[in-house]
């Protein structure tokens, strides 16, 4: 007999992250803070975590095509908050990277998961945050042992 909550992890997973997509975009606007959506913020994790990449490189890791990822580039780039620079390994080439006011806005996305993480140490307490937070962290990361991934 299958195991309902195994049934349920996928749409309790997918309704979290809407909800704290919604949460961290209300706080931004509360701060004055609009037009960077979700689809924006995915540019902005890649190059947080890698620093400088490729439209093609940065497509992939969002899981979205080229082209998708060049109408999101475009608009950033009218917000001014990323800018293409020639690749010095490929003359061909462009890198995306973040202007000054992309760096203030990881600032500001910082600050508003931390204040979003706070809402929810609220309702469910810290300990509890925090032990959600790392199994889904071991889930994210398994043992080397684990052979079942």
């Amino acid at each position: 007999m299958p195991n309902p909550l195994s049934q349920e992890i996928g749409q309790i997973l997918m309704l979290m992250a809407k909800d704290f997509q919604q949460r961290l975009d209300r706080d931004l606007a509360a701060r004055g803070i609009a037009g960077v959506g979700q689809r924006h913020r995915a540019i902005f994790l890649h190059l947080g975590q890698h620093g400088a990449s490729r439209s093609v490189d940065l497509a992939q890791a969002a899981g979205i095509r080229p082209q998708s990822m060049m109408v999101i580039i475009h608009e950033l780039e009218e917000m001014g908050l990323i800018e293409r620079q020639a690749d010095p390994r490929d003359s061909r080439a462009k890198l995306i990277d973040f202007t000054p006011g992309g760096r203030q806005l990881i600032k500001e996305l910082t600050r508003s998961t931390e204040t979003v993480w706070q809402q929810y140490r609220n309702i469910a307490g810290e300990q509890r945050v925090r032990q959600i937070f790392e199994g889904l962290g071991s889930l994210l990361n398994p043992t080397e042992g684990d052979t079942s991934t």
